[in-house]
C-alpha cells in the first residue's frame, strides 16, 4: 500500500494479548473505509502474540517488533512509523464496530479537530455505553469540563482518532509507565485545540478482568496523575489557554482524589491523606474529598466496607478506563 493513499494509520500496542489479538484485529480490519493501515507493535510479548499476528495476509497490516519498553513506547514508536495524517488507537484487547473509523473521519474532518472520540460499551456494563445516550454529538471546546461531566474518563485509547502531527512533537505518551499516560495525553492535546464527542458507541471496552492479567491488576501499584504533575508548569509555560485553567485545575483534582482512593484500596492510608490535605482543594469537590479522606481513617474504612458488603460491590475487580 503506498503511503500516498494513505490518510488513516492504526496503531496497536501489542503484549501478551494471544487470547484476543486475533479478535482484535479482525474486527479493525473488516471497517467500511478503505485508506488505512494497521501498525502492530509488539513489545516483546513472550505468549506468540507476535506469530498469530505474523501469520495474518493481509497487506495493511504491519508488525514491528521491539524489546519490552512499556505500553506508551509502542504507541510512541508506532506512531512515529506510520504514514496517515490521522491516528486512530485500538488496544489489543479491545473491539471497534465495522464503522468506527468512518464515524469519528467524518466527525474529525468535518470539525477541523485536534481529536474526535467515540462513546463506549464496556463490557463490564453488558455492553451499556459508558455515557449516556442522551448526550449528544457535539463538539468539545473544553475536555476537562466534559470528563468531570460525564465519569471522568470519556476517551479511551480505543476510542480516539488524533491528528498526526500534533502526537509527534514531542512523544505525546511519556515512557517508563504503565498506567495513566493516556489520560495525561488527552488532557494536554485538549490544550492545543478542540475535540469532537461521537455519542454512538463503535467502540467496545474489555474491562472485565482475564484470568491471566487479574493478579497483576490487583497488584499493581497507583502511579502518581501525570497531568496532575504537569499542569503547574503548563500554565506557567502559557500552554495551557486561559479559559482551561479553572477546568484544568479541577480535573487534575479529580484525578488527585482518584489516586488517593487508590492508594486507600492498597492500604496505604497515611499516603492517600497526605495528598488529600497537601495535594487536594476540597472546595473543588467536597463531596468526593471528605469521603477519601474519611477512608484514611479505620472508622471510615469500616463503614466503606460495610457498605461494599450489603452493595454487593467491588469496585476493584473492574480495569478502570484510567487503569487501562
Amino acid at each position: 500500500m503506498s503511503s500516498h493513499t494513505i490518510r488513516f494509520s492504526v496503531v496497536i500496542p501489542l503484549y501478551n494479548k494471544a487470547t484476543t489479538i486475533e479478535e482484535t484485529l479482525s474486527s479493525v480490519l473488516s471497517q467500511s473505509i478503505e485508506d488505512y493501515e494497521v501498525v502492530i507493535v509488539d513489545d516483546g510479548s513472550t505468549d506468540g502474540s507476535a506469530q498469530i499476528v505474523a501469520e495474518i495476509s493481509d497487506p495493511r497490516v504491519r508488525l514491528i517488533r521491539q524489546d519490552n519498553a512499556g505500553p506508551s513506547a509502542a504507541r510512541n514508536r508506532g506512531v512515529a512509523l506510520a504514514c496517515g495524517f490521522w491516528i486512530a488507537l485500538v488496544d489489543a484487547d479491545d473491539l471497534w464496530s465495522h464503522d468506527h473509523l468512518e464515524s469519528l473521519a467524518g466527525a474529525a474532518l468535518n470539525a477541523g479537530v485536534v481529536l474526535a472520540f467515540s462513546n463506549l460499551r464496556l463490557e463490564s456494563r453488558g455492553g451499556k455505553p459508558m455515557i449516556h445516550p442522551a448526550v449528544g454529538s457535539q463538539l468539545v471546546e473544553d475536555y476537562f469540563r466534559f470528563a468531570l461531566a460525564h465519569g471522568g474518563y470519556p476517551a479511551s485509547a480505543s476510542s480516539v482518532l488524533i491528528r498526526r502531527d500534533h502526537l509527534m512533537t514531542p512523544k505525546l505518551f511519556t515512557e517508563g509507565i504503565s498506567t495513566g499516560e493516556d489520560i495525561d495525553a488527552w488532557c494536554r492535546l485538549a490544550c492545543q485545540g478542540p475535540f469532537f464527542y461521537t455519542a454512538r458507541p463503535t467502540a467496545t471496552y474489555r474491562d472485565l478482568p482475564r484470568p491471566q492479567s487479574l493478579a497483576s491488576d490487583l497488584a499493581q501499584k497507583p502511579v502518581f496523575p501525570l497531568f496532575a504533575e504537569h499542569l503547574p508548569g503548563m500554565i506557567r509555560a502559557g500552554e495551557v489557554p486561559p479559559q482551561l485553567i479553572a477546568s484544568a485545575l479541577r480535573y487534575a483534582n479529580f484525578l488527585l482524589l482518584e489516586y488517593a482512593r487508590q492508594l486507600i484500596d492498597c492500604n496505604e492510608n497515611r499516603a492517600a491523606r497526605a495528598v488529600l490535605l497537601k495535594r487536594c482543594r476540597a472546595g473543588f469537590d467536597p463531596k468526593r474529598y471528605f469521603k477519601r479522606l474519611l477512608r484514611t481513617w479505620s472508622v471510615g474504612r469500616t463503614l466503606y466496607r460495610l457498605k461494599a458488603v450489603f452493595s454487593g460491590s467491588d469496585r476493584r475487580l473492574i480495569k478502570p478506563i484510567a487503569q487501562k
